[in-house]
């Protein structure tokens, strides 16, 4: 979820003021039960990494942004790839509500010099898809993460991450708690979508409910500071400004993300990857309270880092390249010592 949508108490005491006492006649979202993990999906016939997209299983292209590592032999890198001894390891970007693939010009790059190959789309509902502004739905959202997570194991041996900031996070929680098989070593949660331990949770989604039904199309239109000091200059001046940002929130996608995050908090305790959670004190959307509920449902597997003057977007906040190191140091930590396979993926995904 982009910072863009911390309007949402105005929005919220707009909707109960038009709707009244209708939200007592409602129950809040139903959600599949938490920690409920499903079969392994059948390796995707129809997904294949294409050098400017992610082609679905479904045939859905999804434009994709890389940032590999050097290579001795530019010629060799450009035909085959990267060489295998020269990858650290692979991270997936997943970005936040609202933004897309551009969030990781500047941290794509970052790690690609220091050895990792970097892959990042525009996940569906987003960027240049033409149902940008429309809530996708989680199960493509994690479809498309099960083929490229599956596409980028066979392609680069090594450790495989995922790397989600906001919503990003919440599509990564719910794709592992939901497939444990999956071949990922580590996750790193970029103040994730989450929510438990609100006291409103559920009087908040009765009112998304009843003005999602009333009113879908309802629109919300936001605006950034191009110049707000506490993001980067050139993430500031993207996030305010380019149009592929989405700055017109139609009120039945609100309530979907919503929904999104609730179940993202629900199935929160089925994860078994080493996970590194970032916060930040001057974070104004993701509630203090939902991030100590998810450290407690992680205790084991859990490392945490809070910065006291980052803001909701970490990863495009002024000091991301200090966050960025952070990160780094803890692959290093992370990083599998040997597996039974010879993939380099940890054989169990539940090291500590």
């Amino acid at each position: 979820m982009m910072n863009l949508v911390c309007n949402r108490l105005a929005l919220t005491f707009s909707v109960l003021a038009l709707l009244g006492s209708a939200l007592t006649g409602l129950a809040g979202c139903t959600r599949p039960a938490p920690g409920t993990a499903t079969a392994m999906p059948d390796p995707p016939t129809g997904a294949r990494m294409r050098p400017d997209a992610l082609q679905a299983r479904d045939g859905t292209l999804l434009p994709l942004s890389v940032w590999l590592p050097e290579t001795r032999d530019s010629a060799a890198n450009a035909a085959d790839g990267v060489a295998a001894d020269r990858i650290a390891g692979t991270i997936i970007g997943l970005h936040s509500f609202g933004d897309y693939r551009a969030a990781f010009d500047h941290i794509g790059p970052w790690f690609a010099k220091r050895g990792y190959a970097f892959y990042a789309w525009d996940q569906r509902g987003f960027g240049s898809h033409d149902d940008a502004g429309h809530w996708p739905g989680r199960e493509p959202l994690v479809s498309d993460l099960e083929d490229a997570i599956t596409l980028l194991a066979d392609q680069h041996p090594g450790p495989l991450y995922l790397l989600g900031e906001s919503m990003g996070g919440g599509v990564a929680m719910i794709t592992l708690a939901e497939n444990p098989a999956l071949p990922v070593d580590a996750l790193l949660l970029a103040a994730p979508s989450v929510r438990e331990g609100l006291r409103t949770r559920y009087l908040w989604n009765a009112g998304l409910a009843v003005g999602a039904t009333l009113m879908p199309g309802h629109t919300f239109n936001l605006t950034r500071d191009a110049a707000d000091p506490r993001y980067a200059p050139h993430s500031a001046a993207r996030l305010a400004d380019d149009p592929q940002i989405l700055l017109q929130v139609r009120m039945d996608t609100y309530r979907q993300l919503i929904r999104f995050t609730d179940y993202a908090s629900d199935i929160a305790p089925a994860l078994q990857q080493p996970i590194l959670l970032l916060y930040g004190g001057r974070d104004d959307l993701i509630p203090a309270v939902s991030i100590a509920r998810l450290r407690e449902h992680q205790p084991a597997r859990l490392s945490y880092r809070f910065y006291p003057d980052a803001p909701h977007l970490l990863l495009q906040g002024a000091d991301w390249q200090h966050y960025a190191t952070d990160m780094l140091a803890w692959l290093d930590q992370t990083a599998p010592r040997s597996d039974s396979d010879g993939s380099g993926h940890a054989a169990d995904n539940t090291r500590q």
